[in-house]
């Protein structure tokens, strides 16, 4: 069973190069900075791409992870109903894959 079409994450990957290109560029035009503490404009764009793949590939497999859990959790509470908190536990889990992703990406972004 396929999740995606290659076509669908190949757009998706083109437009997060290109939005995040041009909303770097954008910051870059607005404000001043001085050329010996600024970072170079291929170092901002790929740190942008980087923060963006941080966050991006993380939900991707995280919905990957949660889709199969639920799946499977749904078959198991048609059979016993008792398990519902550890059921929920099971699909929170991956979560904090996102979370540490969107860490990541702050790290990325901000330092």
């Amino acid at each position: 069973m396929k999740f995606f079409k290659p076509a669908g994450v190949i757009a998706a990957i083109f437009m997060v190069l290109l939005c995040s290109t041009y909303c770097q560029a954008a910051e870059h035009e607005s404000t001043v900075q001085t050329t010996e503490n600024a970072k170079s404009d291929l170092a901002l764009g790929l740190t942008a791409i980087a923060a963006a793949l941080a966050v991006g590939l993380c939900a991707m497999a995280t919905g990957m992870a949660q889709s199969r859990i639920g799946a499977a959790g749904c078959g198991t509470l048609a059979e016993k109903p008792e398990l519902t908190g550890t059921i929920i536990l099971l699909i929170a889990i991956p979560e904090t894959m996102v979370i540490l992703g969107f860490v990541v990406a702050v790290v990325l972004l901000f330092t």
